[in-house]
C-alpha cells in the first residue's frame, strides 16, 4: 500500500468514525431536545419518550415535536447515505490494493 492510498484510507476511516459519532449524538440528544421543547410550551408538561403529557397525563399535540422528528429523519437519512459513500470509497481502496497483490509472484 503506497502512502497516498494509506493516507486516503486513514481519512476515510476518520470520516466514517465522525459520521458514527454525529449519528450517536443525534440519537442521544433527540430525547433531550424533545423534552426541552415539550417543557418550553408549558412548564407543567412532561415528555414520556414518545408523547408530551399534561398534568393529567393526557397526550398533548405539540407541532414542535413533529417537526423535530422530521428533521431527525432527514439528518439520519443524509448521514446514512454519506456513510455508504465513505464505505464505497474504502472498498475502492481495498480493491485497488487487492488487484496489486494478484500480479506479484510469491
Amino acid at each position: 500500500m503506497d502512502n497516498k492510498d494509506l493516507r486516503n484510507f486513514g481519512f476515510l476511516m476518520l470520516g466514517l468514525f465522525s459520521i458514527a459519532v454525529i449519528t450517536a449524538l443525534t440519537f442521544i440528544g433527540a430525547d433531550y431536545l424533545k423534552d426541552a421543547s415539550c417543557q418550553a410550551i408549558d412548564s407543567t408538561y412532561t415528555f414520556d419518550g414518545t408523547n408530551c403529557l399534561d398534568s393529567a397525563n393526557n397526550t398533548v399535540t405539540v407541532t414542535t415535536l413533529e417537526k423535530i422528528d422530521v428533521v431527525l429523519t432527514v439528518i439520519n437519512i443524509a448521514l446514512g447515505l454519506l456513510s455508504l459513500v465513505v464505505l464505497m470509497a474504502i472498498f475502492k481502496v481495498v480493491i485497488k490494493q487487492a488487484k496489486g497483490f494478484g500480479g506479484k509472484d510469491i
